[in-house]
């Protein structure tokens, strides 16, 4: 029973896709008689319409004799009506066919008619007139409405060098209820020029009607069975053509036997074609049953697919496209139950120092420790996730903001028990932030945002704490990112100015040099802070325009202080990510500056990202003839092995050891083996942050050669410094 089932089911599929094949092969020979049928009448149509222009324009150019003609010219022009009468009406009427010949003066007044139908009538133009009168425009406007293709223009030489202008319009029009073709020419002579005094020239009209031997020559020429003009009803079995005048008026209607050759196509290959579905079928049998072991292949494939491409390779975890998706479906089972969803994102801290310390391989045992630990902290109704490298994701339903707070302590409290793996005991820490759906985002990718965001504030924290979402956090970054956006745009118009703060002699009366600051005040945030866009423009790139653009403007300013030089700090960024060297031979070659008047300051972090780097970029500045300064003296990790293995031409000692100095109890002591280290090394020492004069005094008799701080200025501009250094010398002055 369960055999027969299956062979109904095989079978089944077979007869309906034999049937369904026949079908389409009958459709689409169906389809493609109509389309033929369709494609040949819309030729015998075209043939219909060129044919019957072409026969205007062929009465149009045989007219030419008889309109191009000297002595017609002038019997028109006498108005000589029996010679009109011979030879436009009579000839033409007898030897060309034509039903009506009309002549027409220079203000289109009919001064000749012949009607074959009617031969003792003089003229009944008055009659066809209105019909004709945009043909007869056409013969008179430089530019006629009417088609190009409706019009002959021929020069014609009459001798003595002129030329005169021969124009015709042929056209098919409804006269008296009958289609007729309507030849209009003008009369010029052939051999003498016209006269000069004639406003416009004469008109020979010639009608034709088109329902006589025309219309049976054009069916034998063309094979149209039966072509007739016809009226009221179309005969069963005949085609038509609708044929209009160029002014869109209706001639009149034409009529054929229908002629079907896709039909007949069809009807003579149906029985070959019936013939040839036989083996079809049994090869489409054969084909479905290949077919259907290869898709159940297929499927099996694509279900390891589907699911590696949501597996993490390395935990078996879902990966963040299943993140993207449970969550999402995790939202809209709480949406419905007015529900919440908790994301708890999860971050270990310095992992990249496992991998360094112990390898690749212990670095994932971790991992795959961690992520067991983490399921078995859930329960089923939790989905654990790793994202990416070293983070993980909790998705879990139903909890409130205690619940989902006890679980994120959870976690830290899980990860941060030691974990032994191949014999090595390993320590991790992480940093957990967490947001509630639908509190905190109604979309998943939103919840993950901000719980991403929660993850780093707790990464700032650093203490072990889990960190929830808190509105003020979405503030932060988008204060942030406008920041940036604002930075960018100054940067861009070089909106960054430059200030300057002097560095004094040890008497503070005297100024050495000045250190050039960048400064930022923003039409919308207004002054910010060097210590926040100077780390926002380390962080986003922007450093290298910001320091170029001080550089520049530094050794351009101090040109106008003879005997001071000026000091440009340079990050860490400017050195190990550019070529310091060639930005400032660059800025010193355009402003013409002597290179002993530059300093360039740089600090210890720029030793310790990477020493071989600043080593080589710093002797290529002393090169230069550059002098070149350690900033910030005393904040490092290894200042005096840095002061005795780089070759610096000055020591910056940094503020916070002036505040004690003079102070025998505070740091003082420390500040003097500074001090006479530096000149121990024939170093030129500065103290930053100098603010009283018993500091100064103190300084002073210490050997500090340098002295900087707001007890001699706050940073000035340019101008304002040429003025500082111009007073400065009058004191000096005067005092001497």
């Amino acid at each position: 029973m369960q055999h027969r089932r299956d062979t109904t089911f095989v079978t089944l599929p077979i007869v309906a896709l034999a049937a369904a094949g026949f079908g389409v092969v009958l459709a689409s020979l169906a389809i493609g008689a109509r389309e033929v049928d369709t494609i040949a009448l819309e030729r015998q149509r075209a043939t219909i319409e060129q044919a019957i222009d072409q026969f205007g324009l062929s009465l149009a150019r045989e007219l030419r004799v008889q309109s191009v003609w000297n002595e017609g010219y002038e019997k028109v022009h006498a108005e000589d009506l029996p010679w009109l009468h011979k030879y436009y009406g009579t000839y033409l009427n007898q030897l060309l066919g034509y039903d009506r010949i009309y002549v027409l003066s220079s203000d289109d007044k009919p001064v000749y008619g012949f009607d074959a139908q009617n031969p003792g009538v003089r003229s009944d133009y008055a009659k066809i007139a209105p019909g004709l009168s945009d043909l007869v425009e056409a013969m008179r406007v430089p530019k006629p409405k009417l088609p190009a293709d409706n019009i002959l223009n021929t020069e014609i030489s009459v001798g003595q060098g002129y030329k005169v202008h021969h124009r015709a319009v042929a056209d098919v029009r409804a006269i008296d209820g009958r289609p007729m073709t309507v030849v209009i020419s003008t009369i010029v002579p052939d051999h003498a020029p016209p006269d000069a005094n004639e406003p416009r020239p004469y008109l020979l009209v010639a009608i034709e009607n088109l329902d006589k031997a025309f219309t049976q020559q054009l069916g034998t020429n063309f094979g149209f069975r039966d072509l007739q003009w016809i009226s009221g009803d179309v005969p069963t079995g005949y085609d038509t053509e609708l044929v209009r005048a160029a002014n869109d008026g209706i001639v009149g209607t034409l009529a054929w036997r229908k002629d079907r050759p896709g039909l007949d196509f069809m009807l003579r290959a149906a029985p070959g074609l019936m013939l040839a579905l036989l083996p079809i079928a049994l090869l489409t049998y054969l084909l479905i049953v290949w077919g259907k072991r290869q898709l159940k292949r297929i499927l099996e494939s694509e279900q390891d697919a589907t699911r590696a491409a949501r597996t993490d390779a390395l935990t078996d975890l879902p990966n963040r496209v299943a993140l993207r998706e449970r969550l999402g479906l995790m939202l809209d089972a709480a949406r419905a139950k007015s529900s919440t969803v908790a994301v708890v994102s999860v971050d270990l801290n310095h992992f990249k120092g496992i991998n360094d310390a112990f390898g690749h391989a212990i670095g994932d045992s971790v991992l795959k420790a961690c992520a067991r630990r983490l399921e078995g902290l859930v329960g089923d109704d939790c989905l654990v996730v790793r994202p990416d490298g070293d983070s993980f994701a909790v998705l879990a339903p139903g909890l409130d903001n205690t619940g989902v707070a006890q679980l994120a302590s959870k976690v830290i409290e899980e990860l941060i028990e030691p974990f032994d793996v191949d014999g090595t005991r390993v320590f991790v820490s992480a940093s957990v932030g967490y947001a509630l759906g639908l509190r905190d985002g109604d979309t998943g990718d939103e919840l993950m945002r901000r719980a991403e965001l929660a993850v780093g504030k707790a990464k700032e924290e650093a203490d072990s704490v889990a960190i929830a979402f808190a509105p003020d956090m979405d503030a932060e970054v988008t204060y942030r990112l406008m920041l940036e956006t604002a930075l960018r745009a100054a940067v861009a118009d070089e909106a960054i100015e430059v200030v300057y703060q002097p560095l004094m002699d040890a008497s503070g009366k005297r100024v050495l040099a000045v250190e050039a600051l960048a400064r930022w005040t923003d039409p919308d945030f207004g002054a910010i802070s060097p210590d926040i866009f100077i780390p926002l423009a380390e962080e986003t790139g922007l450093i290298q325009a910001i320091g170029g653009l001080v550089l520049r403007r530094a050794v351009t300013d101090c040109k106008a202080w003879p005997d001071v030089s000026v000091a440009v700090n340079v990050s860490a960024s400017q050195i190990h990510h550019g070529d310091v060297v060639d930005v400032v031979r660059k800025a010193l070659a355009e402003s013409r500056t002597p290179a002993h008047k530059l300093e360039i300051e740089i600090t210890e972090s720029v030793l310790l990202t990477d020493e071989k780097r600043a080593n080589e970029q710093m002797r290529g500045l002393q090169g230069l003839g550059v002098r070149v300064a350690l900033d910030d003296f005393g904040t490092g990790y290894s200042s005096l092995q840095y002061l005795r293995r780089f070759g610096f031409d000055k020591l910056k000692i940094d503020r916070s050891f002036i505040d004690g100095a003079g102070d025998p109890m505070g740091s003082s002591v420390v500040l003097a083996s500074i001090i006479k280290l530096g000149q121990d090394l024939d170093l030129t020492i500065t103290a930053e942050g100098v603010e009283t004069e018993e500091q100064r005094r103190w300084l002073q008799a210490a050997g500090c050669h340098q002295l900087q701080g707001f007890l001699f200025s706050r940073p000035l501009t340019a101008t304002e410094m040429t003025a500082f250094i111009a007073s400065h010398r009058k004191n000096r002055a005067v005092a001497s």
